[in-house]
């Protein structure tokens, strides 16, 4: 068994699937909420504050 195949079998495991997929949407959210999450809410104008 050579090390392809090994690798192969290893990311065919349903365990190996759900913790990379889990880390990878932790990374997507992470990085959306440090992206967004900098945004200071009172610095953007209103619409109604002319009323």
């Amino acid at each position: 068994m050579n090390i392809f195949s090994k690798l192969k079998l290893f990311f065919y495991k349903p365990s190996t699937i759900f913790v990379l997929k889990t880390l990878f949407y932790l990374i997507v959210l992470l990085s959306l909420l440090w992206f967004y999450g900098f945004k200071n809410p009172n610095s953007t104008n209103f619409v109604y504050n002319e009323f």
